[in-house]
């Protein structure tokens, strides 16, 4: 049975050797077609994979810091009630203890609101009586004044009077001369009726402006009057207020007192504390229920407040919560759709786009890639005269070893790294030149990423010399990047060997800490020189750091 099975697979594996062999010439470029889509979609699906595990990591991470979070507060919150709690445990203990010392201070209280109210009674009745005396010498004014105006009015309405007498009469004469003795009799009947008119009007309104002073001066009596007797009735139920409470503290405290007679004939009264009478007794009992029932109520409403304040504190807690969650909900739903929408954007784009890197690709040479460029610039550089196309080279080569290892090794092995130290050590301080040091440095420092290519730079003689001496003199950018590359030459051991080979060197480095720390403490006091105080702040922070690693290594 197993020798027909392997009969039957050579026959098949025989026919599709002899159909592909036939169809091979017509089938090809469709099979290369087919391989690279297989090839392409596998690529795709890997990539989509690791992206979708990196989302799920991402969110992991995030919800258990957003738990880890929610923790710290929640424990906070117990913290803050195990305080109050026990503040309020220990002002329940201070509130027991200091019941004596608040009956003491009522006691003293009530004592000096009764001689306040005294002094403020003696001070109104002072006030009510100068008051008093005050009216009544403005009444007596205005009396003299009333009187004066009277007497006034009296001789000037006289005045009136007689000449209008003057002006009748010498009226009446001239009527006497010239008219008959019946129409003078008419007139002088007319003349008295109109007097007697005259006279009861001015007795009626006499009558009336005395009654009105008469009532105006009973309204006044009455008032001090009753005034009087408000501050005579207060007095009165003062005194009896303080007999009522003498004659009860005697008899809650004294009912019970032993007396005993001396040999004088004197009565001496014991000690009124020793036998409490029974009176005196149900009265601490009722003001201490009075107090137990008060703080029971003070109690109940600190507790009843206290929770509805954990209530709407854990409320806002939780809503806030739920508000977090819809919104990460929210924006986890919006970043897909988004994604999808850009990638459904792009799709045609990246199509096209691979298509013209193939093209391009099939029709590029070797002296047109990146690396063979980098190289020829690399052996161009030394024999630049142009500070810009020195510039040019040093971005192109930083930028290169930033972002591929390939770049880098290459590099390396076209001896890259004794021509930046060269180049480093051939600039000067002008701005175009620090720009192509900073540049270098940075190219080295993409180098020492990688540690292989640490230890080459490293085994560069005078490469450690060069970049130390470049961290000392340097106050721009290039210090940082020169610290930086110092750091990474300082993992390795053979660079901590290298940094202490050089005693000198390290000298200034000491130096240099020593004055950054002396200008950063004048700096300090110095209010204005913020940004300077910052910079060498973070200039001091490095060179520490570089000491402390050539030292443990």
């Amino acid at each position: 049975m197993n020798d027909l099975r392997i009969k039957a697979a050579v026959k098949i594996q025989l026919a599709w050797r002899n159909f592909s062999v036939c169809n091979s010439h017509r089938n090809e470029y469709t099979a290369a077609t087919q391989i690279q889509c297989c090839f392409r979609g596998w690529l795709l699906r890997r990539s989509f994979v690791q992206k979708k595990q990196a989302v799920i990591n991402i969110q992991s991470h995030f919800r258990g810091w957003l738990l880890r979070k929610s923790f710290v507060k929640k424990k906070q919150t117990v913290r803050k009630i195990q305080c109050a709690f026990r503040g309020w445990l220990l002002r329940n203990l201070v509130k027991k203890q200091q019941a004596a010392i608040k009956l003491q201070s009522a006691f003293r209280g009530w004592s000096l609101r009764r001689s306040f109210v005294k002094k403020q009674q003696a001070a109104i009745k002072i006030q009510s009586d100068f008051r008093g005396l005050k009216c009544q010498r403005n009444f007596q004014i205005y009396k003299i004044a009333s009187k004066s105006a009277i007497v006034i009015q009296s001789h000037l309405r006289g005045w009136i009077a007689r000449k209008a007498v003057c002006r009748l009469r010498h009226q009446i004469v001239v009527i006497q001369v010239r008219c008959s003795p019946q129409f003078l009799l008419y007139i002088c009947w007319g003349l008295l009726i109109f007097n007697h008119c005259r006279g009861w009007l001015t007795r009626r309104d006499l009558l009336l402006q005395r009654k009105a002073v008469i009532k105006i001066q009973n309204a006044f009596q009455c008032v001090k009057c009753w005034k009087a007797f408000q501050c005579y009735r207060y007095a009165a139920i003062d005194i009896q207020r303080f007999v009522r409470g003498h004659i009860t503290r005697n008899r809650l405290l004294g009912t019970s007192s032993l007396r005993s007679a001396s040999p004088n004939g004197c009565t001496l009264q014991a000690s009124r504390g020793c036998f409490p009478s029974f009176q005196l007794k149900m009265l601490l009992t009722s003001v201490l229920k009075l107090q137990r029932w008060w703080r029971g109520v003070l109690f109940l409403n600190s507790r009843t407040k206290s929770a509805i304040i954990i209530q709407s504190h854990i409320r806002g807690w939780i809503a806030r919560r739920e508000a977090t969650r819809e919104r990460h909900r929210v924006v986890v739903i919006q970043s897909y759709w988004k994604g999808y929408l850009a990638r459904k954007e792009s799709r045609g784009q990246l199509v096209d786009l691979r298509l013209r890197v193939q093209k391009s690709a099939t029709s590029v040479d070797d002296g047109m890639r990146i690396i063979n460029r980098l190289l020829a610039a690399l052996s161009d550089l030394l024999s630049m005269k142009s500070v810009s196309g020195i510039l040019h080279t040093c971005a192109t080569l930083d930028m290169a070893t930033a972002h591929s290892q390939i770049c880098c090794e290459k590099l390396v092995a076209a001896g890259a790294i004794n021509t930046l130290l060269k180049l480093i050590r051939s600039v000067s301080r002008s701005i175009p030149d620090q720009e192509v040091l900073k540049h270098a440095l940075s190219t080295l420092r993409n180098l020492s990423h990688y540690p292989h290519l640490a230890e080459v730079l490293i085994d560069t003689r005078g490469s450690v010399e060069t970049i130390l001496w470049e961290f000392l003199r340097n106050k721009e950018e290039g210090y940082f990047l020169a610290s930086e590359l110092l750091k990474k030459i300082c993992s390795n051991q053979k660079g901590v060997e290298a940094l202490r080979n050089l005693p000198a060197l390290l000298k200034r480095l000491h130096n240099l800490t020593e004055d950054l720390s002396r200008k950063a403490n004048n700096e300090k006091r110095n209010i204005r020189g913020q940004a300077g105080r910052e910079n060498t702040e973070r200039r001091l922070k490095e060179a520490m750091e570089l000491l402390k690693l050539t030292k443990k290594g």
